[in-house]
């Protein structure tokens, strides 16, 4: 049992857009929070460090840890030499949200069907496409959805094994249920696939209209079976099977009408009717016979151009923007479950752009909202008292030799107390590098203090035992907590540790 994920397509980015396609993916696992941990043991404690997913030389990645929802998963991964993606059990937070997101990706990218899925159910593309067009800067539309026909078929052919196909639920998640935008006679035909055409026979029909055609072509096919009887499939076969020239010929008055509707009618519709009048499965039918019958009708335009217009615009409009904050957001049944009464009316916690410092870069794409630069800037005065006193304010500690030491086991007790407070990577080796300078003495210094000052406000972190996820985020996250993951993201942004602490 678990959540599992996929793309249902071939995973041929086609060569042009090799490059492009391999960076973005690196840039939306790493702005989607994904890690990977590396452990250090050293003086008798054991510290875990994060670093964000990189390339290895080979070309490889593989990760199985979120920042935001501090979580480990089952191991996915991405080759950007033969650009395949892989995942294994996900999770329904923000690993699983990041890793659907690649999976749309592409979807996007491949004109042929394919589709997202979670758990064999496809997903809706506007969430997920939203933040692609946010974190990339793409023009993504629905456009490839509304391709109605070649996508049921798709789904129908590859369900066959299964003795499955293409059913109402998917046709309802396949056009995420925007019956206006997705109308046609791709939708109609698959409508009478899924619910029969015996309402023809009783419904107001508008003569010219395509139910109209349809249903004339219905009773066609009723006389062309009385006439050939247990040959009636055969026969049809043999009709389907002429060219557009052979049909115009064709002289046989049995076959005048049918002959007349296939001028302008896909054969797909000859064989729907057809296998519902014989009481055949049509998606078998279909498939033995799809390549051997005519592609060459000329459709009449059933649609006003107006209307035709509207639909096109629609389908190809580029899918809003989801900023990255609003797409992590978590809002399940779990989310906040069991909140301990400490907690409660204090507000729920939702990811904002200050839990996503490390990624600030300058840009509008982490927003760092009034009260936590008025923070920041009270920490940079804090630590610039500290750096005027004597040894950085911290007397022997964090400093010469015992620095190392005295660094490790202070990042220990933080973890062993807020629990999952993770230092990165290069942030742990670069105060190491510079152990001998006062700023960095200092800002482990208040380290130190943020530690001892938030130890009452962040002890609700006892209510995080037995699995995380489905302890409250009210608990993970609390302020107290947040606020010393919060300080070591800083630390380990330097640009934005310059912008306030100057170093």
């Amino acid at each position: 049992m678990g959540t599992f994920a996929c793309y249902t397509g071939e995973m041929d980015i086609p060569e042009e857009k090799k490059d492009c396609f391999g960076q973005q993916m690196m840039k939306l696992l790493n702005y989607g929070g994904m890690m990977q941990l590396e452990q250090v043991s050293l003086f008798g404690r054991e510290l875990i460090l994060l670093n964000p997913v990189e390339l290895s030389k080979e070309g490889k990645v593989n990760f199985w840890y979120n920042y935001f929802e501090e979580s480990s998963w089952e191991s996915a991964g991405f080759d950007a030499n033969n650009l395949t993606f892989y995942s294994n059990k996900i999770g329904s937070c923000e690993f699983s949200d990041v890793i659907l997101a690649a999976y749309m990706l592409y979807e996007m990218y491949i004109e042929a069907p394919g589709f997202t899925e979670c758990n064999g159910e496809m997903i809706d593309p506007q969430f997920y496409g939203g933040w692609l067009n946010h974190i990339l800067g793409t023009e993504f539309s629905m456009e490839k959805r509304y391709r109605l026909w070649e996508n049921a078929e798709h789904i129908a052919f590859s369900r066959m094994d299964y003795d499955d196909s293409f059913s109402k639920e998917e046709l309802r998640d396949l056009i995420a249920n925007e019956f206006e935008i997705a109308g046609g006679t791709e939708l109609a035909d698959l409508l009478y696939i899924l619910y029969g055409t015996e309402t023809l026979e009783t419904d107001h029909i508008i003569p010219g209209s395509y139910p109209d055609d349809v249903y004339r072509c219905k009773k066609a096919l009723i006389s062309f079976r009385k006439i050939n009887g247990d040959h009636f499939l055969e026969s049809l076969l043999y009709f389907l099977q002429m060219d557009r020239s052979k049909r115009e010929k064709n002289t046989d008055t049995n076959l005048a009408l049918l002959t007349e509707l296939s001028m302008f009618l896909p054969a797909r519709v000859f064989v729907y009717l057809a296998a519902e009048i014989d009481y055949k499965p049509f998606w078998e039918l279909w498939k033995e016979w799809k390549d051997k019958v005519y592609h060459d009708e000329r459709m009449k335009q059933y649609a006003s151009k107006k209307l035709q217009k509207q639909r096109r615009e629609r389908r190809t409009s580029i899918i809003p923007k989801i900023r990255t904050a609003a797409f992590l957001r978590q809002d399940n049944w779990f989310t906040f479950y069991d909140t301990p009464k400490e907690l409660i009316g204090k507000g729920n916690y939702y990811l904002s752009d200050d839990d996503r410092i490390f990624w600030w870069d300058g840009t509008d794409e982490v927003v760092i909202s009034d009260e936590m630069n008025t923070w920041l800037t009270e920490l940079s005065d804090r630590h610039r008292r500290l750096m005027d006193l004597p040894d950085a304010g911290c007397g022997d500690q964090f400093k010469g030799a015992d620095f190392i030491r005295d660094f490790i086991v202070l990042l220990d007790e933080i973890c062993d107390y807020y629990k999952r407070i993770y230092p990165f990577k290069t942030m742990f080796y670069d105060f190491i590098q510079n152990s001998e300078k006062k700023e960095y003495r200092a800002a482990l210094g208040l380290l130190q203090i943020l530690y001892e000052e938030n130890k009452e406000e962040g002890k609700v972190i006892k209510y995080a035992k037995g699995e995380w996820d489905f302890v409250s985020k009210n608990v993970t996250q609390n302020i107290a907590r947040l606020r010393l993951k919060r300080y070591l993201s800083v630390m380990a942004n330097v640009k934005m540790r310059k912008k306030y602490f100057h170093f």
